[in-house]
């Protein structure tokens, strides 16, 4: 049997679902959930040992009587690059997502946070990265390149990559359980909502164009393209590409 955490690490808040698999191929059983607000601990650390603790501790989840229990981490991840599907996250992985940080500094650099911790914390444990780009990777080439000189668009790899992919792919998955109709002939316009906002084009069960681009900011395209433009992809015109934060 497997003891799963779905951990959703964000910028505001820590999410942590808990679920049971017993059978391969069969979907997990939920179990539990908890979320504490960042601002009442001191950091993202301590949020998953207070979250930890909890679960352990709590005598209606007999299949967590200690943390040697939980066989999996899995981690919600905002930006993956290039990355496709999931991933364990090994040295190199973990190191690829640090040079990523900079791209979305609010959500990788909180996800990484607590990916540290729970590999402190549970050291027998598998942790995996889940990507919220890697939903949008069927977004066309045409409709991905930005405005710029293709060979440094092709160097640098300055393009849209677009976000809140997980949230997408269960509202889709949603819709065609709730409409009956294959995916591949299901196409929607889905928003997400809440802490961060994002539109997304949804072609025959794939993702055709998001409001999110480069970066998980949160602008309107048709108002403020250009600044996203000035300051989230003319930075890496430049090579080696300077710290967006410095800009």
């Amino acid at each position: 049997m497997a003891i799963i955490l779905s951990i959703n690490s964000g910028s505001s808040s820590v999410k942590v679902s808990v679920y049971k698999s017993s059978a391969q191929g069969q979907p997990p059983q939920q179990l539990a959930d908890a979320q504490l607000k960042v601002k009442d601990v001191k950091s993202n650390e301590d949020a998953c040992e207070y979250i930890l603790n909890h679960l352990v501790k709590d005598k209606e989840l007999s299949e967590i009587s200690s943390r040697e229990d939980i066989t999996h981490a899995c981690h919600c991840v905002a930006h993956g690059g290039d990355y496709l599907g999931v991933h364990v996250i090994g040295e190199e992985t973990h190191r690829q997502l640090e040079d990523l940080t900079d791209l979305a500094p609010l959500h990788n650099t909180s996800v990484l946070a607590t990916v540290k911790a729970c590999i402190r914390a549970l050291p027998k444990a598998n942790n995996i990265a889940y990507f919220d780009s890697s939903f949008h990777a069927t977004i066309p080439e045409a409709i991905r390149t930005y405005p710029i000189d293709p060979a440094v668009a092709k160097k640098n790899k300055p393009r849209k990559y677009g976000f809140h992919g997980i949230s997408y792919a269960f509202v889709t998955r949603s819709v065609v359980e709730y409409l009956k109709k294959p995916e591949s002939e299901t196409s929607i316009i889905a928003l997400h909502l809440g802490s961060g906002a994002s539109a997304c084009a949804i072609k025959n069960g794939k993702s055709l164009d998001n409001s999110m681009g480069l970066t998980p900011l949160r602008v309107c395209p048709a108002r403020r393209e250009v600044e996203m433009l000035i300051r989230g992809v003319t930075p890496l015109q430049t090579y080696p590409p300077p710290q967006l934060t410095d800009v």
